[in-house]
């Protein structure tokens, strides 16, 4: 990680010896900073991760388009804008070839890790419904799809029987029981093949959880989305999936205690009320599929976890050996609690 500043400071117009660079929020992709002057001004600057974005300059693209098509129709909507360098480009790549970007930062502003009433997950699920509603009437192929296949879970699928294929006969044994539990919910990968070309494809952030919103400090009402690295074509699924996902259960991802993974009243419900109330052009076909939604990402999660699990943990951080078959079971738990949900039981396949 970048310890010294001072070029990609004076890349931005800042005189290093008048700012001061200090680590900000918890993210796992990017590396992020907060600058302030001694002036009182604050930026923050991200040292991208290019080994998952591979092509940064398409990230800034999309951001662009975004940004320009919501100043034409709501101009006062409170947007993360980038800072351009001195030569007036939206990204820096430094002398040891890493790329950065500075944008503007919220004073007064609160981010949570978690949320513990169904009042900001409604807020939650407002805001990123208000984002995709702006973005409702731009052309989609003026985007570019940053992590291609990233929610197809037909793709998702795939990856896990080739695991299973190929995995050693001690992690298959390990995994015997989950792997079956999983293969008998195939039939949300088939559901998924049947409505996925049905429903339009539209400009959603794709990585919508309360960390991805930054409240007032005082009021606690919605200030700005942030993190819009994957914003990109997708369909509503998505973002109201990852909301469902990450948002209507207080246990973590690797909660170890699968008694206590449990769906809480009501806030299904809210999230995608919350999600719908906001898009005044949501068609019949996705209002009906959206606590779908919820089912398609864990779903997906669990097998993405398994799949790792079963290829000798290469692509998730884990902590400890079967962290990530730990994290399957928990998503799995948590899957069979969202099938009893109201909004779901008996809703699907249809």
């Amino acid at each position: 990680m970048q310890t010294d500043f001072t070029e990609v400071i004076q890349a931005y117009g800042l005189q290093p010896n008048h700012c001061s660079v200090r680590p900000l929020g918890n993210g796992h992709i990017n590396h992020t900073f907060l600058v302030e002057t001694t002036k009182s001004q604050r930026y923050v600057l991200q040292q991208l991760n290019t080994d998952i974005f591979k092509k940064p300059e398409q990230i800034a693209h999309n951001w662009k388009m975004a940004k320009s098509h919501i100043e034409k129709i709501a101009p006062d909507y409170p947007m993360i804008a980038y800072t351009p360098t001195v030569k007036g480009e939206l990204l820096f790549v430094d002398s040891d070839n890493q790329t950065w970007r500075m944008t503007n930062y919220f004073d007064q502003t609160v981010c949570f890790e978690t949320l513990d009433n169904i009042d900001f997950a409604s807020k939650t699920a407002r805001a990123f419904g208000r984002f995709a509603a702006l973005l409702s009437q731009i052309d989609v192929n003026l985007f570019y799809e940053i992590l291609p296949d990233f929610h197809n879970l037909n793709y998702r699928q795939k990856q896990f029987d080739q695991a299973v294929a190929q995995a050693s006969a001690e992690r298959l044994n390990e995994a015997a029981g989950l792997i079956a539990r999983l293969n008998a919910n195939r039939w949300i990968t088939s559901f998924y093949n049947e409505v996925i070309h049905r429903l339009p494809r539209r400009i959603v952030h794709m990585d919508a959880k309360i960390s991805n919103v930054l409240f007032d400090v005082h009021q606690h009402e919605v200030r700005c989305l942030i993190d819009l690295d994957t914003l990109m074509p997708a369909t509503l699924l998505s973002d109201v999936g990852d909301m469902i996902r990450s948002m209507s259960c207080a246990a973590a991802e690797d909660e170890r205690d699968l008694s206590i993974i449990k769906i809480r009243p009501g806030f299904v419900e809210a999230i995608v009320s919350g999600y719908a109330a906001e898009i005044d052009d949501i068609q019949p076909i996705e209002k009906k599929l959206l606590p779908f939604g919820g089912l398609m990402l864990v779903y997906m999660q669990a097998l993405r976890f398994l799949t790792d699990f079963l290829e000798n943990d290469h692509y998730y951080h884990t902590r400890y050996p079967g962290h990530n078959l730990d994290r399957a079971r928990n998503q799995e738990t948590l899957l069979s609690e969202l099938l009893c949900e109201p909004l779901i039981f008996g809703k699907y396949p249809f």
